[in-house]
């Protein structure tokens, strides 16, 4: 009857979905006609949230071992959504890929952002973090040693090092270059520390150790002695010095120079022999070795044979002979001298010469003998 009908309302009827952005509108439409007869008819309208949201996550970043890795530092992801507004609902879990050494190594930090209807989204933050700092190095103090002393780095020292990733730094090592000096036992030793880090990092430091030989090498003299004029004085039969050395072992340059004192005869006399050790360095010290020469023993001496003469022979020693003497240290004797003694015999024309030879050396020392001329 009524064309068209214009009287046409509705009223909604909403259900809760499972989330805060989704629901269902039971929206029932009603028309009643001029003369009130009415009917209605259902429109089910569904609301859906399916959109995930959409993340924006922190720049990659590249960062030494020691620096903070955190979110604190790095930032944090961001994100945004078609319902929700702001999504507050934004977490992250780090993936560590290991690297080339202890100290480097990858994050994969992948965040998740989810709406209030579950609908989620991800993205991956990269973290590469290295290890290119070496370690910092200290060294053992530089020395100055005697040649005899330990070099070694248990008496002096060993090197230490700091690390800011690798704490505490355990690869650490020297190597020696020795440096000649002015002598063998002198000598400059170049140790070179090195420390690694457990990435290869490395750092050095030198430190000198100079060694030196100032000391003079400890001699020992033979004994003193007293000899007879006639024996050797060499060291051969007198001895010889020895020598230590702190530095140089054994000692070999050991020589002496004889200094000889008269006595109170030419054959009488002392020698200071000095002795001397010189060392390879230079160094050197010297004892005093004396050596007492004595005469103390008396000519040898020989008498002319006895003879027996005419009353009218010539008794002298040219026509009778002389005396003759050897001596151990003066030779030939020089000294040689005579007496006569004359005894009568029982006639005027006869008669015996008792003559005393005497001979003296060099040093007083003297002997004699008795030829008789009858």
């Amino acid at each position: 009857c009524t064309d068209p009908v214009t009287d046409i309302t509705y009223s909604d009827n909403t259900i809760p979905g499972g989330c805060p952005h989704e629901e269902t509108i039971e929206r029932t439409w009603t028309a009643v006609d001029e003369c009130g007869h009415s009917s209605t008819c259902l429109q089910v309208i569904t609301r859906l949230d399916l959109t995930p949201p959409v993340v924006n996550c922190p720049s990659d970043a590249t960062i030494n071992s020691e620096e903070d890795s955190t979110t604190a530092s790095l930032g944090e992801a961001t994100a945004t959504d078609n319902c929700t507004d702001p999504v507050t609902d934004i977490s992250y879990s780090d993936n560590t890929i290991a690297g080339s050494c202890p100290n480097s190594y990858t994050i994969e930090r992948t965040w998740t952002a989810v709406d209030e209807c579950g609908n989620q989204s991800t993205c991956v933050q990269t973290i590469t973090v290295v290890d290119e700092e070496a370690p910092v190095i200290t060294c053992p103090s530089d020395a100055t040693i005697n040649c005899e002393d330990d070099s070694s780095p248990a008496t002096l020292g060993d090197a230490t090092a700091t690390d800011n990733c690798t704490d505490p730094v355990t690869d650490i090592s020297y190597s020696d270059n020795q440096v000649g000096g002015s002598c063998p036992n002198e000598y400059t030793i170049e140790r070179t520390w090195t420390a690694v880090d457990e990435c290869g990092n490395s750092s050095t430091c030198l430190q000198l150790i100079t060694v030196l030989d100032e000391e003079a090498p400890v001699i020992s003299c033979p004994i003193d002695v007293t000899i007879n004029c006639e024996d050797d004085t060499s060291p051969v039969s007198q001895g010889e010095a020895t020598a230590t050395d702190n530095c140089t072992d054994p000692v070999t340059d050991i020589s002496y120079n004889d200094n000889q004192i008269p006595g109170s005869c030419p054959n009488s006399y002392t020698i200071e022999r000095t002795w001397t050790a010189v060392d390879e360095c230079g160094n050197s010290s010297t004892c005093l070795q004396l050596i007492t020469v004595v005469d103390e023993e008396s000519p040898v001496i020989t008498c002319p044979a006895d003879v027996t003469l005419g009353c009218n022979d010539d008794t002298g020693p040219v026509a009778n002979g002389s005396a003759t003497a050897t001596d151990n240290c003066t030779d030939p004797v020089t000294d040689i001298t005579y007496s006569d003694n004359t005894i009568p015999g029982g006639c005027p024309h006869e008669e015996t010469i008792e003559r005393t030879w005497t001979a003296v050396d060099e040093c007083g020392h003297s002997s004699t003998c008795l030829q008789v001329i009858t």
